[in-house]
């Protein structure tokens, strides 16, 4: 049995290269053949499906994390040695390696460097208590059978910080996007008339740091160029971005759609210009993947692996993380549009969903044979 942990809903339309690794995983498994169950927390009631848990019920964390010991506890005495158990947090396998340690084989997925959320909410008090959870993670992963990074940045600068020598032998997988989504329609060049369209598609988290790209619309403003921004996402951080734009000299350029369906964005790249990405850290984002599958430039900042996928000055630019030096991507790639200087990429051509989880299926049936 191949077990998959993961604080989301594979069945659910929520934004974010997390969640839509889990569902490609679901997606994977199904075609697998391989017998599997995902656990996972319920953020819909439209849809259920028999292969997977539901143990809680929302995005918090801490409520699920609770709730996987409860299940570890529940079905310990299931387990076979044959079985694999995924984790997408190192912090997430602890219920298995403490409650049932010498039965199967533990997989960890980072799609992030650990602490880095926690950082965002309490700053420099974080300090302290991410000191406590470098000593439960280097446990952790000395423990766990195999780690799969997905970027090589995030592999470099974990084996600084955790364990140099098992994330000097983790595997690399990048994040899949659903390319299904956009097969319906081939992609063309941006549009002359969109390339002052911006769009910023993401959680509006600490993280993905939209005040930025309020910043960088400002800065453009300034210098006398006219462009609109599109907001797609809702978030922990909603509140305090429309006092933002509430108080933005360019309010009335700015449009927050809120939520938007995962089936939708391939509409709405389409409906833009230019992809803006403003995060202060990432793993692999899926929607820049997403972007250049729909021939829209990318302005993004240096983060997790976006600089392996936009070409410079071709499919896009990669800037600091100030306003300046976007609000120029911004203008570079506004001029790629206008002067038909963008060019289609061919780095997406090894990264279909199929290629990327039958890596992820290896691995799967590797730690089953052992």
């Amino acid at each position: 049995m191949i077990y998959v942990f993961y604080n989301n809903d594979p069945l659910a339309h929520d934004l974010g290269g997390g969640a839509e690794h889990f569902r490609g995983l679901h997606r994977a498994l199904l075609k697998s053949g391989l017998e599997f169950r995902l656990v996972g927390t319920k953020m819909q009631d439209l849809r259920i499906a028999p292969n997977i848990d539901y143990i809680s019920k929302g995005s918090n964390f801490l409520i699920y994390y609770l709730a996987l010991w409860r299940w570890f506890w529940l079905h310990r005495k299931q387990f076979r040695e044959g079985d694999v158990f995924h984790f997408h947090r190192n912090y997430a396998a602890w219920p298995k390696l403490a409650l049932c340690p010498d039965i199967g084989r533990v997989l960890i997925s980072y799609h992030n460097v650990t602490g880095r959320v926690l950082q965002g909410w309490l700053g420099r008090l974080a300090s302290p208590l991410r000191r406590a959870m470098l000593h439960f993670e280097r446990r952790a992963i000395a423990l766990a059978d195999a780690i799969v990074c997905v970027s090589n940045r995030d592999r470099k600068t974990l084996a600084d910080i955790v364990l140099r020598e098992p994330f000097e032998k983790a595997g690399v997988i990048p994040a899949a996007y659903d390319s299904a989504l956009f097969e319906e329609t081939e992609p063309g060049p941006p549009p002359v008339a969109r390339c002052r369209d911006i769009l910023l598609l993401g959680r509006i988290s600490h993280q993905k740091n939209v005040p930025l790209a309020i910043s960088t619309l400002e800065r453009l403003h300034a210098i006398g160029e006219t462009f609109r921004l599109t907001i797609a996402g809702d978030g922990e951080d909603s509140r305090q971005l429309i006092r933002r734009i509430a108080e933005s000299p360019v309010a009335s350029r700015i449009t927050w759609l809120g939520c938007v369906p995962h089936d939708e964005v391939p509409a709405i790249i389409r409906d833009h210009g230019i992809l803006l990405l403003t995060s202060r850290y990432e793993a692999s984002p899926t929607v820049v993947k997403e972007a250049l599958r729909c021939m829209r430039p990318v302005v993004s900042t240096d983060v997790g692996d976006v600089p392996d996928w936009v070409e410079t000055g071709a499919t896009g630019f990669i800037c600091d993380n100030d306003p300046i030096s976007l609000a120029d991507g911004v203008l570079g790639a506004a001029r790629l549009i206008e002067t038909g200087g963008y060019r289609p990429t061919t780095r997406l051509d090894d990264l279909s969903e199929d290629a990327i989880m039958n890596r992820v299926m290896q691995i799967y049936r590797r730690l089953q044979a052992v």
